[in-house]
């Protein structure tokens, strides 16, 4: 469900609208995921038996009153912060355009185009790009104050539109995640163990027997610095080396 009125720009889905698709979709054992931003929406939907919020709130700090409304129905939190960076990182030629982790995944052409003097007119046309990074900022503590307070937190960076890049977009959620204060452990669980169980894959996540050998080998330990996980030496997929 997309509940977002685009900062007053669309008009927003009703609450009691999404409270009946809530449940109905329980009736039939379907769960229910939505795109927020408001902190109303947020608790409204929790408390109706949402099973997650995708993307964090952004229009002020989490409160006892949502965490609660959260972990009563076991509500998860998925936090795209990669996807708030986006909206503004674009506006001066940002400087991993140079980086070769992520030009490798990408064309010189789609580089051309972001350092374009047409895109980035286009990306600082928008009136409300100066309260951007405030809304990352917000997003970052609400992720880590819902974490820290016990309620389930899964990976997801809405990678896929122009200017968010899937496979970069994932290292840079991580590096998000740090300057957030998640040390690399709790980000490494929360991309692996727990969005296996968020998608509820019961052989997927973990390294153990009968699961499958999903495996990225890393030169360097993450655990040291999550940017190590770009050190990548080997893809297996089912015990199969892909890469």
């Amino acid at each position: 469900m997309w509940v977002d009125d685009h900062l007053g720009k669309e008009q927003k889905i009703p609450t009691p609208i999404t409270a009946a698709i809530i449940k109905a979709a329980k009736k039939h054992g379907l769960n229910t995921c939505a795109h927020i931003f408001y902190y109303d929406d947020a608790k409204a939907l929790a408390e109706n038996g949402l099973y997650a919020c995708v993307h964090s709130v952004r229009d002020r700090d989490a409160d006892a009153a949502l965490i609660s409304a959260m972990k009563k129905n076991g509500a998860w939190q998925v936090g795209t912060l990669a996807r708030e960076m986006s909206t503004f990182a674009f506006a001066k030629p940002p400087a991993f355009l140079s980086d070769p982790f992520f030009t490798m995944g990408t064309t010189p052409a789609v580089i051309s185009t972001l350092r374009s003097d047409a895109f980035l007119k286009k990306q600082n046309a928008d009136h409300d790009l100066p309260k951007y990074p405030g809304f990352l900022a917000t997003a970052q503590r609400n992720l880590k104050k819902l974490y820290d307070s016990g309620v389930k937190v899964a990976f997801g960076t809405d990678s896929g539109p122009p200017a968010r890049f899937s496979g970069f977009s994932e290292h840079l959620e991580m590096d998000l995640m740090a300057q957030a204060g998640f040390t690399p452990m709790q980000i490494i669980t929360i991309f692996s163990k727990n969005s296996a169980e968020f998608l509820g894959a019961r052989d997927l996540g973990t390294l153990e027997s009968g699961h499958w050998a999903d495996l990225v080998v890393l030169a360097r330990n993450p655990l040291d610095n999550i940017k190590n996980s770009r050190s990548i030496e080997a893809v297996y997929i089912a015990g199969n080396k892909v890469r």
